[in-house]
């Protein structure tokens, strides 16, 4: 038997396939659609979702639960601190492929400050028999709309190009339910936008916690100097230990070989293998968070979580290289497999950043000379066109960012970036950086 069937029969192994197999078109063409949905993680629905594409997606859209629901809005819809009006309507968009109901439905399963906001950003309501209505400007591409109960008038606010018409959204509203859809509009006069929004906000950065996607400045923790002696408390346990967290999108790189991936097959014991996972999620999302990235770009969180995976892998050979007896290579996997008991994923991955940061410098020191520092600020009109030369420049570049990086490696990719996996690229990328100033500057 070789070592590669072995892994196969890993917990772990299994773990990744049973995630790589909840990818959306097998769900799609499964008999029971609504029980598969139903199993979903939210995160896990969303990336399904996304990895369709809304347009493609209306049969799992249409059996999303509310949870799942908010989920994917709290994902999509805001950017930073502002609600992105735009996004939802997308989403809106899909499920008004459905019919009315569908959209009514899915509405309605919103976060309602959330409702209330979408309605304050795209009308505005008034009550013929209290409020001093404006005259309609003559010419207007949309005229005024009564509400089907006749109690309000409503006027569009233009300032947002949307797909799915706010007048067509109402309608279907007050088909499906017309006391709620009349309470809704009623509340929405009464609230500032402002309000609205600080309110829709903070429900929705509590929601986003919940599912591992933190604070800006609580995920900058991944690009600080890692703990030397004290070990982070590790996070709660998971809530289900019998289930993998992991979404089909994360599962992917992991499954490649990795110290980590070597690692993690040597655990046996489901829950605490369960607990390690979440806490991959984790680090994964707040890495989100922390490049500054958006979820729905499925490459770029591809990316993301390839480079979690290599440097909590580097991090791991970081903190072995540190002991006095470095194992060789047969019982390297084991020695990292330890430190899973010892290390929680997060500080794995920040020895990892720091074992990056020595490079970083060096890069940092090499622009102080000054004919190496001419050759990188040379205006990009002025440079060589040898392509060599642009893969030392994106090479120099991807050292120089918050997160040290590799580049410059792939001549039709030449800004392309990786994190360094293994001390052996960091070895290699000290001696380019040192051949390339030693040639700039003879």
């Amino acid at each position: 038997m070789t070592d590669n069937k072995i892994i196969e029969l890993t917990p772990f192994r299994a773990d990744l396939t049973r995630s790589l197999s909840r990818r959306g078109e097998r769900i799609l063409d499964a008999a029971n659609l609504a029980d598969e949905v139903a199993a979903l993680e939210p995160l896990e629905a969303y990336y399904i979702v996304r990895e369709i594409g809304l347009d493609q997606a209306l049969p799992i859209l249409l059996e999303l639960n509310q949870e799942q629901l908010e989920a994917c809005v709290d994902l999509d819809c805001w950017n930073r601190y502002d609600f992105a009006v735009d996004s939802l309507d997308e989403w809106l968009t899909a499920f008004a492929l459905g019919g009315p109901e569908a959209l009514a439905r899915a509405f309605f399963s919103l976060d309602y400050v959330v409702q209330l906001l979408f309605l304050a950003q795209t009308v505005t309501v008034y009550d013929p028999d209290t409020d001093l209505v404006p005259q309609e400007v003559k010419g207007k591409d949309t005229p005024r709309a009564a509400t089907p109960d006749g109690f309000y008038l409503l006027d569009l606010n233009n300032e947002v190009a949307l797909k799915t018409h706010p007048f067509s959204l109402l309608d279907a509203l007050y088909q499906y339910d017309p006391s709620a859809s009349h309470r809704l509009l009623s509340d929405s006069r009464v609230d500032l936008p402002t309000q609205i929004e600080e309110e829709a906000l903070r429900f929705r950065n509590g929601r986003m916690e919940d599912i591992g996607f933190v604070p800006p400045e609580e995920a900058a923790v991944l690009f600080s100097r890692p703990a030397t002696r004290q070990p982070l408390a590790r996070p709660q346990k998971p809530i289900d230990s019998a289930l993998t967290r992991l979404p089909s999108v994360y599962a992917g790189p992991l499954i490649a070989t990795s110290l980590l991936q070597q690692a993690l097959s040597l655990i046996t014991d489901k829950e605490r293998l369960s607990g390690l996972e979440q806490e991959i999620v984790w680090a994964i999302n707040s890495a989100i968070i922390a490049y500054g990235e958006k979820a729905c770009d499925i490459k770029k969180i591809t990316n993301i979580a390839e480079r979690v995976r290599d440097t909590i892998s580097l991090g791991l050979e970081s903190l072995l290289a540190q002991e006095e007896n470095f194992p060789a290579d047969g019982g390297t996997a084991a020695k990292a497999s330890d430190l899973l008991e010892v290390w929680c994923i997060t500080d794995l991955f920040r020895h990892g950043f720091g074992a990056t940061l020595g490079l970083q410098q060096e890069a940092r020191q090499s622009l102080d000379k000054p004919q190496f520092r001419a050759w990188y600020d040379l205006a990009e009109t002025n440079q060589s066109d040898d392509p060599g030369d642009r893969l030392e420049r994106a090479f120099v570049t991807a050292l120089l960012g918050r997160h040290p990086l590799s580049s410059g490696f792939d001549p039709a990719h030449a800004e392309e970036v990786k994190a360094f996996a293994c001390l052996a690229d960091i070895d290699a990328a000290h001696v380019r950086l040192k051949k390339l100033v030693a040639r700039i500057c003879q």
